[in-house]
């Protein structure tokens, strides 16, 4: 099954672009060492990720730390961990064959990971085992139960998304599911947390995501932008999306809302801490709000391509293009000093290790821990 991005959407992030463009060639992963020369299914639901062989390299995706270990995602459902800060990689068994997209943890033995097919997985035991909460065969159950009956009821947004759904379906290669993906998937310590995706999906669920409830209509996007990144800090979520488009929930009225902002490209990422909010996309633009987005500045990364994370270090933030590019910005200043280049080709993510002076970044060639130098 392939996902329904039109062709605009297959260049639009570095963090969709294998993934996507990948999905629509059953022939993918065959010219990729790791993996051998079998058969794909067409029904990437139904059929757990093939074993590769770990001493090859292999394309991940997203990267992320859960406690003493790092938990990596890639093509046609690959899930690797390594307890040695990111040098051996081990394979994880995986459920699904889908595409991969993002990976987050909470703490330390919660996690989630989201991808094409609209695949939701969740850990309980530090990414050693997962199980799937959510696909497209259950989201289009969920979407037409939740909608259909407000839809006979005169309810006309309840309506308009029926018919969205049912478009959506219709151009899924299989006819159960809706295969569109999820992007981005994030909880806070209490179960509250949302997933986002293509076309401007957005779920929430109260209870770790056992259970979700649709909430597109919540949210200011009438246009159906997609859904790139979620953030949260305190209790508010933000969602970052294309276009320009930025969201904060809005607790009283159980709502996002559509936070003014200077610029008009797509926001890849969001990121929140106390008394900072940051967005970041195409180009190298940055951009930095010191009151919840009432006001912004720009951040002067002089980055010429996207940006694909922000990695704490300290007092400083490690700003990372897919370039592989860095630079550190000091989050009290939001002063910019250069870092060396890390020289090693397009990325696609990077997370945190334990060590001081080094982050992990995410390659079609696998994962690789790089030193942070600052340039001379």
């Amino acid at each position: 099954m392939t996902s329904p991005c039109p062709a605009s959407f297959l260049l639009c992030t570095s963090r969709l672009l294998l993934a996507v463009a990948f999905a629509v060639g059953a022939s993918s992963l065959l010219t990729t060492p790791a993996y051998s020369a079998v058969a794909l299914s067409a029904d990437s639901l139904d059929v757990p990720a093939q074993r590769i062989d770990e001493h090859l390299p292999a394309p991940l995706l997203s990267v992320a730390t859960a406690g003493d270990a790092m938990i990596g995602v890639g093509l046609h459902g690959l899930i690797q961990r390594s307890i040695d800060e990111g040098r051996t990689w081990q394979q994880v068994d995986s459920p699904v064959s889908s595409d991969l997209v993002q990976v987050r943890f909470r703490d330390e033995r919660h996690g989630w990971i989201v991808g094409h097919d609209a695949v939701v997985m969740h850990t309980t035991d530090g990414g050693q085992s997962w199980q799937v909460q959510l696909d497209g065969r259950r989201l289009l159950t969920l979407l037409n139960a939740y909608y259909g009956p407000r839809a006979e009821q005169g309810d006309e947004a309840a309506a308009q998304m029926l018919k969205e759904v049912a478009m959506a379906a219709s151009t899924s290669a299989t006819p159960d599911v809706l295969a569109a993906p999820f992007l981005d998937v994030m909880f806070d310590e209490h179960g509250n947390g949302f997933a986002v995706g293509a076309f401007g999906m957005l779920l929430h669920s109260t209870d770790d995501g056992q259970n979700w409830q649709p909430w597109t209509e919540r949210s200011d996007n009438d246009r159906r932008m997609h859904l790139y990144g979620l953030a949260e800090q305190a209790g508010t979520f933000y969602i970052g999306g294309e276009q320009g488009l930025l969201l904060r929930l809005d607790g009283p009225q159980q709502r996002f809302v559509k936070i003014d902002t200077p610029y008009t490209g797509t926001y890849f990422g969001v990121r929140a801490f106390d008394g900072l909010l940051l967005a970041y996309g195409l180009r190298g633009n940055l951009f930095a709000s010191r009151d919840d987005g009432q006001q912004w500045q720009p951040v002067a990364t002089n980055l010429n391509s996207s940006l694909v994370s922000i990695v704490e270090q300290g007092d400083a933030l490690i700003v990372v293009s897919q370039g592989g590019q860095l630079v550190s910005v000091d989050r009290q200043s939001l002063q910019v000093t250069p870092l060396a280049d890390a020289r090693v080709g397009e990325v696609y993510a990077a997370s945190a290790t334990k060590q001081a002076g080094s982050l992990l970044v995410t390659r079609f060639s696998g994962a690789k821990v790089i030193d942070i130098a600052q340039a001379n």
